[in-house]
């Protein structure tokens, strides 16, 4: 079937087209209205993160809570579940595969010995490789309405290192053709799975082989990930654009944080991946390296640089937070302010409004809050989902010091922090609108709605 024609028929509204550097790229069919879903593309394989275990449904990842009680199986009692249904499912699909190895696997020296995302990995690497008939003839073809067939089309990209996670297999199951299957298999989906989240929250691995194919990475994207959780059912990905995104536009997706240094970035990029990224942000970042460490915290030097940040990033915060609309605010930031892209300044200008918005003083919570916004608007495209989420906490911080201690802001009335703490809502609300539910029930829109209720009784 022609690649495109099997697309279209999956209901993505994008394409492939050639890329001059890449393999291919995907552009948009038609123009793509901020907010819209580009792709949903099913799971081949998920994982839960060792952490998450017996907190959530190993089959459709729901959570634990008093009306959504979990059992455990009852060959390994290691794996759990919401209803029969997810056990039913997750035995055909591939537990059974594992089920009477598991324990003694977790429990080895060779899986003790792996990092907490390489733990998931090899357990990703177990079902895949349990049936090895299930890849016979996807290897000669290409049939984008076949999971199998898309991951097998995947570029191969090994470990600089040569690892290969152990495998949670019988003894008589681990043959030299399952090894060599298992190198093949890692080699694709070991730089190209996803790390699945809940209201930005890491839960998870999952293998999405049709999103691996179409979307190229880029630090300045159009597009971003979210997953929805649905009882009994697979978790889902969504591709959903971050603003209007023209008709045979690329469409783009972040592979890592675009707000990590660029240093970090680049060689994150050529270990994983094998490629330097050319996005405006590392282009525009390569141009100005080195950049020189901002003034100490706490001096006068550096909370002029913030005010400055702020005013350039936010505009008038006295009258109403300015919310961009077009990417590529970094380009405009005058050289004084370079330093903010020093790979010591958010680690401590986030630790920082992390202990005091959970602390207090709430009022330097809300400076360095608002200080931290300027600087996610400038490094990220407009409605990137972490924008509003910390937009999000700077209104509930702003909330806090309303209720405890509005006087504590000078210069401020509380009738001025209830129209600060709105405009920091309505931000959040635009952003996370934009993103839509996803994840867990409740979580952010939830707690925008409720807050929204208190300020109107203010």
């Amino acid at each position: 079937m022609n690649a495109d024609l099997s697309l279209t028929s999956r209901g993505l509204k994008a394409r492939l087209s050639p890329h001059p550097a890449a393999r291919d790229l995907a552009a948009a069919r038609e123009k793509l209205p901020s907010g819209s879903a580009i792709a949903h593309v099913p799971a081949l394989s998920t994982c839960l993160l060792p952490s998450e275990k017996a907190k959530r449904c190993d089959w459709c990842h729901r959570l634990q809570s008093e009306s959504v009680p979990l059992r455990r199986c009852s060959g390994c009692a290691s794996f759990w579940y919401c209803e029969t249904t997810c056990q039913n499912r997750d035995w055909k699909a591939r537990h059974k595969k594992i089920c009477k190895q598991y324990n003694a696997f977790v429990v080895s020296t060779q899986y003790q010995a792996l990092t907490a995302h390489d733990q998931v990995d090899a357990l990703l690497l177990s079902h895949l490789v349990a049936e090895p008939a299930a890849w016979v003839h996807r290897q000669s073809r290409q049939n984008f309405d076949d999971p199998l067939s898309v991951f097998w089309d995947l570029l191969k990209v090994p470990r600089s290192d040569g690892f290969v996670p152990p495998l949670c297999l019988s003894k008589s199951a681990q043959t030299e053709a399952t090894q060599k299957l298992a190198e093949e298999l890692y080699a694709r989906f070991g730089n190209n799975n996803f790390v699945l989240h809940s209201h930005l929250n890491s839960y998870g691995h999952g293998i999405f082989p049709l999103a691996s194919r179409l979307f190229n990475h880029s630090c300045v994207p159009n597009g971003a990930c979210k997953y929805i959780i649905r009882p009994t059912e697979p978790v889902t990905m969504e591709v959903i654009a971050l603003y209007e995104i023209a008709e045979g536009e690329e469409i783009t997706i972040p592979y890592l944080d675009p707000a990590l240094p660029y240093r970090t970035r680049e060689e994150a990029l050529r270990a994983n991946y094998e490629f330097r990224c050319d996005c405006r942000l590392c282009a525009f970042q390569r141009k100005i390296e080195p950049v020189h460490a901002p003034p100490s915290r706490g001096t006068p030097e550096l909370k002029e640089a913030e005010a400055t940040l702020r005013s350039f990033s936010l505009g008038d915060i006295s009258q109403e937070v300015r919310i961009p609309t077009a990417p590529g605010l970094f380009e405009r930031l005058p050289e004084e302010l370079y330093p903010i892209f020093h790979e010591s300044y958010l680690p401590s200008l986030s630790e920082q409004f992390s202990k005091a918005s959970h602390e207090g003083p709430y009022a330097d919570a809300v400076e360095t809050g608002l200080t931290l916004l300027a600087f996610y608007v400038v490094v990220y495209p407009p409605n990137y989902p972490q924008i509003g989420m910390h937009a999000l906490e700077l209104a509930k911080t702003l909330w806090n010091l309303i209720c405890t201690d509005p006087d504590a802001l000078t210069g401020a009335t509380e009738q001025q922090l209830v129209k600060h703490t709105k405009s920091a809502l309505d931000f959040a609300a635009s952003v996370l609108q934009n993103y839509g539910p996803e994840g867990d029930d409740g979580g952010p829109l939830e707690e925008i709605r409720v807050l929204t209720e208190l300020l109107s009784r203010q």
